[in-house]
């Protein structure tokens, strides 16, 4: 009997310990920003009422998606770019995913 419970308590304690993947937003890749301009460029995403760039090329491996599917819901981990055109917001996505 108490090999069945320490089995079911380990088995539970596996199970609650399993790191879900965990993504701090929510946005909509809405297109391409087709401005000319040294700043501009890249694709826009909208996070939370905000509108930001990023590159495509930048994207974590494994991702892509196609401009004629946009808009695009996806969940995403990102962190503000602060070394190029600090007005354009521009980011930089480590983590993200399809909705």
């Amino acid at each position: 009997m108490k090999a069945k419970n320490f089995i079911i308590l380990i088995s539970s304690l596996l199970i609650l310990s399993c790191e879900k993947e965990k993504y701090e937003s929510n946005g909509t890749i809405t297109g391409a920003d087709m401005t000319l301009c040294a700043c501009c460029g890249g694709y826009f995403i909208d996070i939370s009422g905000t509108q930001y760039r990023f590159e495509k090329s930048d994207l974590p491996s494994g991702f892509s998606f196609e401009d004629n599917l946009l808009p695009l819901a996806v969940e995403l981990n990102w962190d503000a770019k602060t070394d190029v055109c600090k007005d354009f917001n521009w980011i930089k996505i480590s983590k993200i995913r399809k909705k």
